[in-house]
Order: structure tokens, then sequence, then C-alpha cells
């Protein structure tokens, strides 16, 4: 199966970190100087040991990923999804290039603008419901929503989880210190992004989703049943008119039909929708029963609502522009009493204020959305509960990657008092140049790719190293901005990459075909991108 392919590259990427922590010791840095240790292992038990604690340690984003798959879930039951797919579908069939333009480009400017990979996550389904719907290949969809997220994550203009962190480690106060060259890349990837998805996306006939959906059929314990019956009765049934030689009467095939052939049993199975739209995938899809047509908008409207609230809410507004109005707002909600008691604080429990918002309150927000469309499309609380279950069941194979995605970043922070291989790594190639180079604080970058698959984790280990051996203050901004591309291309095609395995899992495509479709894309983004950074690096 694609997704084992994709437990065998992880399995294998683990394997090469477990290898290499056998040859390069772990060096550490302290106030920028490196000083270099001795190597260490990891051992047998190490290799039981590290994936538990990978899962005990990042649960929350598999268990946001499975929020998700629950809240499709309840969306397919009330039967509002399937409805808003086919009426997007509908309205853009004569412009399905459009619409996966349009994708394209509101996935990847969320992302710049924004940096949380995790909240656009929630449009997917959607998205790509549509895009497969318009006849477009899964790959093609793969693309154009989570390729984008990641594009858009690369080209980052004001995303806090990327410039923000990269601002602050460095000591760079402002957050438009090279805005224009971002958004010049960022623009420049869209389009190359773009052009790339029309040129190699393949429209799936419908021709041709009726004989891969006969090949993927397995044959039922029913459908056994059916035809086994059908050969009896063929074999015991004579010709309608003609007379038993016996007795001399006529033999009808309504005495000598089984009752197990009747049409009532053998469509049984074959009720209900066979595409589960909001799954990516073929399936049997058990439909809630009496639920009546309803109007898209209210899920249309809090959908829309709800996305812009947890981009607000992940987007850290005091770091960022130096805005507290909702911290102001947080501690003056926090602070109301009544005879001392303080009613909010105590009747909410404990929570973040805007801005400080991760995967658990996406989470809660999430599981409140689905209530909220469940009782708006009438959806009983039984089959609420049974759609939730089902949609969460279905996004095990994804979430179990989200989590297993952070292995390797996992050990690296438990162990991270002992000293790093990666920081012998990093002091070795920095030691190749003098002062800042563009390659080879991009390579650091690229590699720090493999090792820490979120840029907070990277910028901050090795962020006093930099600022040390590279003493102008004034190239700070431009060593952020090769680190965010550097590292941005890395998560495009490195195994370790979360969002990414999220995508391959989701949308069932295997490494090998990833890697077969977007190579010449990978080419082509490196070239653009160098050559934007050493003309930036030229000019200041």
């Amino acid at each position: 199966m694609k997704k084992n392919n994709l437990l065998k590259v992880l399995t294998i990427s683990f394997l090469i970190f477990v290898v290499l922590s056998w040859i390069i010791p772990a060096g550490t840095f302290t106030s920028g100087s490196f000083t270099e240790g001795e190597v260490a292992p990891l051992g047998i038990l190490d290799l039981i040991y590290m994936p538990l604690s990978t899962i005990t340690s990042y649960a929350g984003y598999g268990i946001l990923i499975l929020i998700i798959g629950g809240f499709y879930g309840v969306l397919e039951a009330t039967g509002v999804f399937d409805s808003l797919v086919a009426k997007m579908s509908k309205k853009y069939e004569k412009k399905a290039k459009g619409f996966m333009i349009f994708t394209t480009i509101l996935f990847a400017l969320l992302s710049s603008l924004t940096g949380s990979s995790y909240v656009l996550l929630v449009l997917v389904p959607l998205f790509a419901a549509v895009l497969l719907k318009l006849g477009y290949d899964k790959i093609s969809a793969l693309m154009a929503t989570v390729g984008s997220i990641l594009v858009g994550s690369m080209a980052c203009t004001y995303g806090f989880n990327v410039n923000g962190y990269i601002n602050y480690y460095l000591g760079v106060n402002d957050l438009n210190n090279q805005i224009l060259v971002k958004f010049i890349l960022l623009v420049l990837l869209t389009v190359l992004l773009i052009m790339f998805v029309l040129k190699h996306s393949k429209k799936v006939t419908v021709k041709n989703l009726e004989v891969s959906k006969t090949k993927e059929v397995k044959v039922t314990e029913d459908t056994k049943v059916v035809e086994t019956a059908k050969k009896e009765a063929k074999k015991t049934t004579t010709k309608k008119g003609t007379n038993n030689k016996k007795t001399g009467t006529k033999t009808t095939s309504k005495k000598t039909t089984s009752k197990k052939t009747t049409t009532k049993k053998s469509t049984k199975k074959t009720t209900g929708r066979k595409r589960t739209a909001a799954f990516a995938k073929t399936d049997d899809v058990k439909v809630i029963k009496n639920v009546k047509e309803r109007s898209v908008w209210p899920f249309v409207v809090i959908l829309t609502l709800v996305i812009i609230f947890l981009l607000v809410a992940c987007y850290n507004w005091r770091y960022a522009f130096n805005i507290d109005v909702f911290e102001t707002m947080y501690e003056s909600i926090i602070a109301v009493t009544v005879n001392d008691f303080a009613i909010f604080k105590n009747i909410i429990g404990t929570f973040n204020p805007l801005g400080y918002w991760a995967v658990n309150e996406i989470s809660i927000i999430l599981v409140f959305m689905s209530l909220l469309i469940a009782w708006i499309y009438s959806l009983k609380m039984n089959d609420f509960v049974n759609a939730f279950k089902e949609g969460a069941k279905k996004y095990l194979g994804v979430a179990f990657y989200v989590v297993m995605a952070n292995i390797i970043v996992g050990v690296l922070i438990a162990t991270q008092n002992s000293g790093s291989m990666y920081f012998t790594i990093a002091d070795a190639i920095l030691g190749w140049t003098k002062d800042f180079n563009v390659f080879t604080t991009g390579l650091v970058s690229f590699i720090g790719g493999f090792f820490f698959n979120d840029m907070p984790y990277l910028v901050s280990s090795i962020a006093t190293t930099l600022t040390t051996k590279i003493t102008d203050s004034t190239l700070y901004p431009l060593v952020g901005f090769v680190m965010q591309t550097m590292h941005g291309f890395a998560m495009l095609f490195l195994p370790t990459s979360a969002i990414l395995l999220a995508g391959l899992a989701y949308f069932e495509v295997s490494y090998k075909e990833w890697m077969k479709y977007i190579w010449k894309f990978l080419i082509q983004v490196l070239v653009v991108t160098l050559i934007v950074c050493v003309i930036v690096s030229m000019i200041i």
C-alpha cells in the first residue's frame, strides 16, 4: 500500500539519523563558541523508546488531525458537504483551470501571510474535493493545496511562525525588513507553481473513474452468496412456458429462485455514495437517512468566520506588530469577579489569550464547530457521535504520520543538554567561510530541515552561533531570509516534513510518486531562490 511506502521512507530517515549518531560527535554551542563532544550513539532500546516518546510528546498534532477528520465526517453525515461540493463544481465546471489557479494562490498567500499551516489544513479537504470533482487527479489536488501551503511558508512574508521567530532570535525588530524581496519571491514561486500544476495536471474522465472503481471492488460475502444462488437458480430453472417432463406442469422461476437472490438483498450494500468526497478516496459511506437537503450558506458562513478567527488567534500580534489589544482583553476578562470569585476564569477554565493559540485551541474550536453544524442541520446526537467517530477513524493514518514526522526533532530536543550532531555539522559548514555567505548559510538551513521540521526549533538552536560568526547586524535580515527559504525548500520534499506527510497520507500518494512528480519543480524553485538570494546579498 502507498501508506506503507511512507512508513518505509520515514523509517529509513530515522535509521539514517541513528547511523549518523554513531559517526558524528555531538557538539555544543555556548555563547556562539562551539565545543565538540563525544559520539552519542542511539542504541537498540532507543529504537523503541524514541518512537513512543515522540507519540506522547506530539500527540496534540495527531489529535488535531483526528478532529479535522471527525469534523468532515459530521459534514458528510448532514449532506451539506456534498451539496456544497456539487454546487462549487457545477459553478466552476467550465472554469476548472480558474478554480485551480484560485486555490493555489489562496493557500500560498494565506500561508505566507499567517504561517499557520495547521489551520489551513482544515480547508484542504473542501478544496481538494472540488478539484477532484472537477476531474483533476489526486496529485494535482495535493500540489494545489498542501504544496501551496509549503511554497507559501518558503516565501513567508508576515507569517509569525516563520519570520516572527527568525526576527526574535536574530534580534531584528522590524517584521517589514526584506518584505519587498519576500513578496517578489512569493510572486515568482507562486507563478512557477501555477504553471507547473496546470502543465502536469491530469484530467480524470468519468469512463476512467468507472474502470478504476471496477478494479478496486472487493468480492464481499453477500456478492458470493448472490452469485452462488444465481448459478443454482440457473441449473434448476427451466425456460418459461416449457413443461416438466415428469409432472407435466409448468415450472416457474419464482418457486425455484432462492430468497437470498432478491433485489433488496443484492443491492443493500451498494446504496449510498461511492466516493467519499471529504476523504479524497473511493470508499463506502454511511449516509444518515431522512436528512433533508439544507442551504449550504450557514456552513459557509460558519467555516469562513472560524478560519478567520483561528488565523487571528494563532498569530502573535504583540511580538509581530506590538499590538497588545488581545492581551489587554484577556486580562480584563479574567479580572471580572463577583464577591472575589473570578467568574470567567473559574467557569471557562484555563485558556490562553488570542495570539498565543496553538494546536490544542484549534482542536477545541473545531469540536465546538462540529457540534454547532450538527445542531443547525438537525443531526441527532447518536448520528453525530457515529459520524465524528467514523470521520476520525479515516484520518488515523494521516494523524500517525503527522506525529511520527517529528521523531528526529523529538530526539534532538530530548538530548539537547548533552549536545547535538547538527551543531557539529553546522559548525563545520559555517567554518568554510569567514563571514556571511549565502551558500553556507543556506546549506546549514537546508540540512537543518532534516533535523528540525519546524522553523522555531531550527532558528532557536542556531541563531546565537550565526550572530556570533556574522558580526555585521545589518546582514541579519538577509540571514533570516536565506534561512526561511532553504528550510522551506527542504520541507517540500524531505520525509521529515509533517505537513508534506499529512498531504501524502491524506491523498494516498506514495513518496516515490511525489518525488517523480515534483523533481522538476524543485530544480526551478532552487534556481530562482538562489538567484534572488545572491542578488539581494550583492545589493546590501
